[in-house]
């Protein structure tokens, strides 16, 4: 009998980094360093950068999420962002 390690698939195979275009706009800001993560909770908190913030709007303008239009990127962006607070709630 195979062991677990032999029937893994491919990498190929594995699924997308992000399922939804909320997902993406998350990733970019992260990426960018327009939010980080409370180290104690895990809530996402807003750096309040701005010149984060416009590398991660033109990052998302010049590659869009697969499927989505580059003003529909920046609105998902928009709209995280809109969710983030500056505090973590439970510190």
């Amino acid at each position: 009998m195979k062991s677990n390690a032999q029937r893994r698939p491919p990498l190929e195979a594995a699924r997308p980094a992000y399922r939804n275009l909320n997902g993406w706009a998350l990733a970019k800001l992260l990426e960018h360093h327009v939010v980080r993560e409370c180290e104690h909770h895990g809530h996402v908190l807003d750096r309040a950068d701005p010149a984060a913030c416009s590398r991660a709007r033109e990052a998302a303008w010049s590659d869009p999420f697969p499927c989505a239009t580059p003003d529909e990127c920046l609105g998902a962006i928009d709209d995280v962002m809109g969710g983030i607070g500056d505090t973590c709630p439970e510190c």
